[in-house]
């Protein structure tokens, strides 16, 4: 038990059914510690080690976990991890390898690429997509210029990143969604222009391309009428 206290102690009192039973725990264990609420299923297979409601951090570990292999943090939750945002209510953001497919869960937005292995930071955990490729996703997906410009000075402010490496990002991504406009904004943020782009309008193909967003409020899964044990 030992060491299912320090996986959990690692993922922010988050485990997986698989890390419970490999680590001491029986199945009865298990759904005992369920049905009497000393523990709760935050999605199927995924369990908080604790009572009351799970903050932010650990809810981000649970989409992780459940996402599965080659899984991280990306857009808004990515940030709200490192620090560059504070957390909100809303979806948490994951990014997967192209190939790869999840469930939809409520609470849940999956992102896919097949570059996603280059795009997640080498040391930081809960895994998560490197700053540049965080900024990059949020600026593309802003309201206007001026958000967009407001995410990568903010970053840069922080000393997370510079310009110079955000544009090096920016440079592997050659399908990005107004791509163009970022790239002089990146201008704007090294400090040669002060002037701001215009800023292309979503186009109705590139909404149909983005994942849908499911927003609900936390309700532990063992209120679900569901069975304990999947």
């Amino acid at each position: 038990m030992a060491q299912l206290d320090e996986i959990s102690r690692r993922q922010h009192g988050v485990v997986t059914r698989r890390q419970a039973l490999q680590n001491g725990l029986s199945a009865d264990q298990l759904q005992r510690l369920v049905r009497t609420a000393d523990w709760q299923r935050l999605m199927p297979r995924i369990y908080a080690t604790f009572t009351g409601r799970p903050p932010p951090a650990a809810m981000r570990w649970a989409a992780i976990l459940y996402a599965g292999s080659g899984a991280m943090l990306s857009h808004r939750s990515a940030a709200e991890e490192a620090g560059l945002a504070e957390p909100l209510p809303g979806p948490v953001h994951v990014l997967i390898p192209e190939r790869r497919r999840v469930r939809p869960h409520p609470g849940l937005v999956v992102h896919r690429s097949r570059h996603a292995a280059s795009r997640r930071h080498p040391r930081r955990s809960p895994p998560r997509t490197r700053v540049e490729h965080t900024v990059l996703d949020l600026a593309s997906a802003a309201a206007d210029a001026k958000e967009a410009l407001t995410w990568i000075t903010s970053a840069c402010a922080q000393r997370f990143t510079t310009p110079d490496r955000i544009a090096d990002a920016l440079a592997d991504r050659p399908q990005l969604f107004r791509r163009h406009a970022l790239f002089a904004l990146l201008i704007n943020a090294a400090g040669y222009t002060s002037t701001l782009p215009p800023w292309p309008a979503p186009c109705p193909a590139a909404r149909a391309d983005r994942p849908p967003i499911h927003r609900a409020a936390f309700v532990p899964e063992v209120s679900r009428k569901e069975p304990l044990i999947d």
